[in-house]
């Protein structure tokens, strides 16, 4: 093909154009799968602009994880039914990962809002928070035995969120009976629990709107407890009424903490109003 200055560019020119390094069209255009439209009798190469395109689907398709080798091997057997069958099978990738990255996106951002909120409460206090309607999805909680029985609710309860395809943007939290708690029985959780979309119709627990006393707990798990009394003392002196669940859920956890015993957690229980 005659070489046309106006509709063709040097190899460095097409790689500047492309953002990569001449080495990669060498390296491309030796294992045959992206060549020069024009080699000049002078060793120079020149590339059409019209394989722009081509460059590009070449390059998607690395980007979705094609071996080079499976690259060629459509290239020495393209047509447009063939092209057609390949692109819309990386289309059907390509809509996986960007749900995929949809979904981290929503969890990484729900961790931003949580550790955000968590460095601007005042830990000591005791609060009344306006809460909306959630949807939560329960499994039971093991009788408390102690740490054995911790970790096996928390893997019962994944395992169930997995067999049910639920990507949770929020970590699991713990529930218990009101009214366990206010009649001085052994502290042994009923439920984990985690928030997810009403929309999706997956949830089995609905988590009532209203006002909740609030309190927070930063001096290890082993005197979770304490968090519990200090809410059940304040809503005695207040004349205050509780329903439903505690809920207990983390704040701070390993990601901005280090060590169990620092991690933050939030407590909340309705009130009657």
């Amino acid at each position: 093909m005659d070489l046309h200055l106006h509709t063709h560019l040097t190899t460095g020119q097409f790689a500047k154009l492309m953002g990569i390094s001449k080495d990669t069209l060498f390296h491309y255009d030796r294992i045959g799968i992206f060549s020069p439209e024009v080699k000049a009798p002078n060793g120079y190469r020149y590339y059409s602009i019209n394989q722009i395109d081509v460059f590009h689907v070449i390059s998607t398709l690395k980007e979705l994880e094609m071996p080079l080798k499976e690259i060629k091997e459509y290239l020495n057997k393209r047509s447009p039914d063939e092209l057609i069958n390949l692109l819309e099978s990386k289309e059907s990738i390509l809509d996986t990962k960007i749900k995929q990255l949809q979904e981290m996106k929503k969890i990484i951002s729900e961790k931003s809002r949580i550790t955000k909120k968590a460095t601007e409460i005042d830990r000591a206090a005791i609060l009344f928070e306006e809460r909306q309607e959630e949807a939560l999805v329960l499994t039971e909680a093991e009788p408390f035995t102690g740490d054995k029985s911790i970790y096996d609710s928390m893997i019962n309860h994944n395992k169930y969120l997995n067999t049910q395809n639920l990507d949770a943007h929020h970590s699991p939290g713990w529930m218990m009976d009101t009214k366990k708690i206010m009649s001085g029985e052994p502290f042994s959780y009923d439920y984990l629990y985690t928030r997810v979309d009403k929309t999706l119709n997956h949830y089995n627990y609905v988590q009532n709107k209203g006002t909740y006393l609030t309190a927070y707990h930063a001096d290890g798990y082993s005197r979770i407890k304490e968090t519990y009394d200090r809410l059940l003392t304040f809503s005695r002196d207040k004349n205050i009424k509780l329903q439903g669940f505690f809920y207990e859920e983390v704040m701070l956890d390993e990601l901005s903490v280090k060590g169990y015993e620092k991690y933050l957690i939030k407590v909340f229980v309705q009130i009657v109003k």
